[in-house]
């Protein structure tokens, strides 16, 4: 397809030249690469690492001043609504235990309104 002349211009010239080239190449690129992608796996790793340090210290911050506070405000309100729903209870026993000793008073054998 070439001309002889071509064929080993080619063949002795060009392609020695290729090779040397190829071999340059793979040698001084694939170390800076393999280096450049490294430090971004390293720079990745620590940004993720900062982060979640970041939010840790976020979370742990949002606990100690909002949930805490909110968890210790709940607490004495369950305990003032407890307190609160035994008092009336008791008030509502006493009242129905008043009651029931004024209604055995008033229609008891003896009372005003008794059945004769």
């Amino acid at each position: 397809m070439f001309s002889p002349f071509f064929n080993i211009l080619l063949l002795f010239q060009i392609k020695p030249l290729y090779t040397s080239y190829q071999k340059d190449l793979s040698n001084t690129l694939w170390e800076p690469l393999n280096t450049f992608w490294a430090e971004c796996y390293e720079s990745c790793k620590l940004s993720s690492q900062r982060r979640a340090k970041l939010q840790m210290e976020s979370r742990r911050k949002f606990q100690e001043r909002i949930l805490v506070p909110c968890r210790i405000r709940q607490s004495e309100e369950n305990a003032r609504l407890t307190i609160q729903q035994t008092q009336r209870k008791a008030k509502e026993t006493n009242t129905e235990r008043r009651w029931l000793n004024l209604q055995r008073f008033l229609y008891g054998p003896k009372g005003a309104w008794a059945k004769e």
